[in-house]
């Protein structure tokens, strides 16, 4: 079982990539295969607001459920990305979010388990976004390692819709950061500098 983890961080280092973001930019590939930067910044809208729900015990409302598609992608993102974020991190805050079972993306599992998930999905999607629009990103090395630790644990994830892929190898003495990368099937020297129309 995991333990409860601040998620501020993590939110707070998505929210400065995501203003960050230039208005060109959303037609650019992202190192997940199936992704353009605006199909990553839906998903990321609909699990800010989608997941603040599973740390509440609560169904994700219907229309947070996307699966990643930049014409859906609501013009006003800039201003409510911050919000969302900041609202995610204080419901995962309470200590009750990490007790018991909760639901995640329609599957049933433990709400320690889940925080985590959604501290993967801060760090990874944050990372991605930042790589693809050429910013920096940085994580607490704490939260990486905590991540490194927990997704090893866990049987092989399948490969679903180019999101989960296998891993990809990184030596054991790179920085912590590129072998979460790499385990959660990204290449770390992914270079993001080729823009996609």
């Amino acid at each position: 079982m995991a333990e409860p983890r601040d998620l501020r961080p993590a939110a707070d280092a998505m929210a400065s990539v995501l203003t960050g973001v230039p208005e060109d930019a959303l037609s650019r590939p992202t190192p997940s295969s199936d992704y353009l930067v605006g199909d990553l910044i839906e998903h990321i809208d609909g699990l800010s607001t989608g997941l603040q729900a599973s740390a509440r015990k609560e169904p994700v409302p219907e229309e947070e459920l996307r699966d990643g598609d930049a014409a859906q992608l609501r013009p006003d993102w800039r201003e409510r990305f911050p919000a969302q974020l900041t609202e995610l991190a204080r419901a995962w805050a309470e200590p009750t979010a990490w007790e018991g079972e909760t639901l995640q993306g329609g599957v049933p599992l433990l709400a320690s388990a889940a925080g985590m998930f959604v501290l993967d999905e801060l760090i990874v999607h944050g990372w991605e976004l930042a790589r693809s629009t050429e910013q920096p990103f940085s994580a607490r090395e704490d939260d990486v390692l905590s991540l490194i630790r927990f997704l090893s644990s866990l049987p092989p994830i399948e490969e679903v819709e180019g999101l989960f892929a296998p891993p990809v190898p990184v030596p054991e003495a790179a920085p912590p950061l590129d072998r979460l990368i790499g385990l959660t099937g990204r290449d770390p020297a992914w270079p993001g500098t080729t823009a996609r129309h």
